[in-house]
């Protein structure tokens, strides 16, 4: 049977539905996730100028371990993290151990950008001398 012979037995049904809505919907999708992939290339290129910092796994998080001469320098360290946090306004967490400090900051929760590490963090880790 030839490709016209097919084309006018076939059921309209079994063609695709492209009802403006569907069309629209599809195309946003892949609107979204090509802004999606823009986005993640931006945040591992600001990373890799990053040095310490890592992406943690899902991308909700940034992180950094940094060790320090004492205990002592740590807990200032630390403390000076959380201070600048909170004079930003970003969601931080630390933990130590002896002379070792890990910095996580962590995207917004809520909000515009929620569950995305954005410019605001890059900006405030990097600031983290």
């Amino acid at each position: 049977m030839s490709d016209v012979q097919t084309q006018v037995g076939s059921d309209p049904q079994d063609e695709l539905d492209l009802k403006a809505e569907r069309v629209q919907f599809e195309f946003a999708a892949a609107a979204s996730a090509a802004i999606e992939g823009a986005q993640q290339k931006w945040l591992e290129d600001r990373l890799r100028r990053m040095p310490g910092w890592s992406l943690a796994s899902g991308g909700q998080a940034i992180g950094r371990t940094r060790a320090l001469p004492s205990p002592f320098g740590a807990t200032d360290y630390a403390s000076f993290v959380l201070r600048e946090a909170a004079r930003t306004r970003q969601a931080v967490q630390i933990g130590l151990s002896g002379s070792r400090v890990v910095i996580t900051v962590l995207a917004p929760s809520y909000g515009e950008g929620s569950g995305v590490i954005g410019r605001e963090q890059l900006d405030f880790a990097a600031s983290l001398v």
